[in-house]
């Protein structure tokens, strides 16, 4: 039924829920639906495919990279202690307080800017306890 009284003021604009547009429709298996749609999502962010972020609802630094068939990726993810692999996001989880040794083992992996700031504050933090040890 057509509201005849009705303003398109007034109308809730749709708001796209992908930044590159325009879109279109593909069918795929629905097994994979799951893992195409993720793909799609972070082209469509552009984020790297090798990155490390910070969760601080979870206070877990996070390492994201591809499948690597020979095993580099996760034996270097196994050596740092204290690690967790979730198998929903398929990423490696680690304390907050491995972010350096994280980053010294992941060097390929790209920072995002909550990382760069936790590592930023730990070096601050550093710097300050040196001068304390100093005056004393």
């Amino acid at each position: 039924m057509v509201n005849k009284r009705g303003k398109a003021a007034n109308l809730i604009p749709y708001l796209p829920k992908w930044q590159n547009l325009p879109t279109k429709s593909i069918r795929v298996p629905e097994v994979f639906v799951q893992k195409v749609l993720q793909y799609a999502r972070q082209l469509d962010a552009q984020k790297p495919d090798k990155r490390i972020e910070i969760r601080q609802d979870h206070n877990a630094v996070v390492v994201i990279g591809p499948y690597d068939p020979r095993g580099s990726f996760q034996i270097k993810a196994r050596s740092i202690e204290g690690w967790r692999f979730h198998r929903e996001s398929e990423s490696w989880w680690y304390p907050l307080e491995k972010i350096e040794e994280v980053v010294a083992v992941f060097p390929e992996c790209v920072l995002d800017e909550n990382a760069k700031a936790a590592i930023a504050l730990i070096k601050a933090k550093k710097a300050l306890r040196w001068q304390l040890d100093d005056l004393n």
